[in-house]
C-alpha cells in the first residue's frame, strides 16, 4: 500500500485534481475534495455540474484522466470497481440496479457472495444474520422472498442501501440521489438507516442530492460544486450566504 504524502490524520477520502472529460466538456474540473471518518457529507450544486460523475469516479466506474483519488491512504483511482469496493466503498444509483429476477435477501447477499475469493469467508449464519438484519432496517425483511422486479421504485432504493451495507468492511457509502421521487415514509427509513450506520458503525457517507430540507437534517457540511469545480464547503448557514453558491443557482 502507498500512502498519501501528507495526509491529515483522520481524512478518509481525498481527491487531487480530480479531472473527467467528455469529449470537448470538462465535468469535473481539478476537484479537490476531502472527508473526514465517520462524517455524512452533502454534494450539492445545480444540474450538470459534475456530481455524478464525481460519484462515478470514485466508485471506478468511469476512470480519471487526470488527478488522484485516495482512500484511506491508498491510492485506489486506478483500481477496478470491484477492488474500490473491496477497500470498503459502496455506493447506490439513482435509477436502482437490482437483479430483477433475484430474491430480495438474493440480492442482500450479492456483496457477500462476492467477497468469497477475496479472502477467509465469514460463516454462511454470520452473512446471513447481516443481511436479515439490514433488511429489518430498511422494512423490507416480510418481503425477501419476493423477487426484486416486483419492488416499488422506493422500495428497490432501500435495497439498494441494504445490499450496499453488506459491503465488509464498508468505510464510505456514495449515494446518487437516494430521496429523489421516493415516498416520504421511505425517506424517512433511509435517513434513520443514514443516521444508525453512521453512529453505530461509523459509516461516512457523501450524498448526492437536491433535497435541501433533507441533507440539513443529515449533513454538518455540505460541498458545493459548479460546472466541475469545488465552489464552497462549510455549513449549510456558510453556504447560503456564499456569493458563488447563490451566483450558481440563480445566475449571474
Amino acid at each position: 500500500m502507498t500512502s498519501a504524502p501528507g495526509a491529515p490524520a483522520g481524512w478518509l477520502l481525498e481527491t487531487r485534481g480530480l479531472t473527467k472529460r467528455f469529449g470537448g466538456l470538462v465535468a469535473v474540473d481539478g476537484l479537490p475534495l476531502t472527508l473526514r471518518a465517520g462524517e455524512i457529507r452533502g454534494l450539492i450544486g445545480p444540474n450538470g455540474s459534475g456530481k455524478t460523475t464525481t460519484v462515478n469516479l470514485v466508485s471506478g466506474l468511469y476512470r480519471v484522466d487526470a488527478g488522484e483519488i485516495w482512500l484511506r491512504g491508498e491510492r485506489i483511482d486506478r483500481l477496478a470497481p470491484h477492488r474500490i469496493t473491496a477497500r470498503g466503498v459502496a455506493r447506490t444509483f439513482q435509477i436502482p440496479k437490482l437483479f430483477g429476477n433475484m430474491t430480495v435477501l438474493e440480492n442482500a447477499l450479492v456483496p457477500a457472495l462476492a467477497a468469497l475469493d477475496r479472502g477467509p469467508a465469514r460463516p454462511a449464519g454470520d452473512i446471513l444474520g447481516r443481511a436479515r438484519r439490514l433488511l429489518e432496517l430498511v422494512t423490507l425483511d416480510d418481503k425477501r422472498h419476493d423477487v426484486a422486479k416486483e419492488l416499488s421504485g422506493g422500495q428497490s432504493m432501500l435495497l439498494q442501501i441494504a445490499r450496499g451495507l453488506m459491503v465488509s468492511p464498508i468505510h464510505l457509502f456514495l449515494m446518487d440521489e437516494p430521496f429523489a421521487g421516493v415516498h416520504p415514509t421511505i425517506k424517512d427509513t433511509i435517513m434513520e438507516t443514514i443516521l444508525r450506520m453512521n453512529r453505530e458503525e461509523g459509516v461516512t457517507f457523501l450524498i448526492v442530492s437536491h433535497e435541501m430540507a433533507t441533507l440539513r437534517r443529515l449533513c454538518a457540511r455540505v460541498s458545493v460544486m459548479h460546472e466541475g469545480q469545488l465552489i464552497a464547503e462549510g455549513s449549510f448557514e456558510e453556504i447560503a450566504n456564499h456569493t458563488a453558491v447563490v451566483e450558481a443557482y440563480l445566475g449571474r
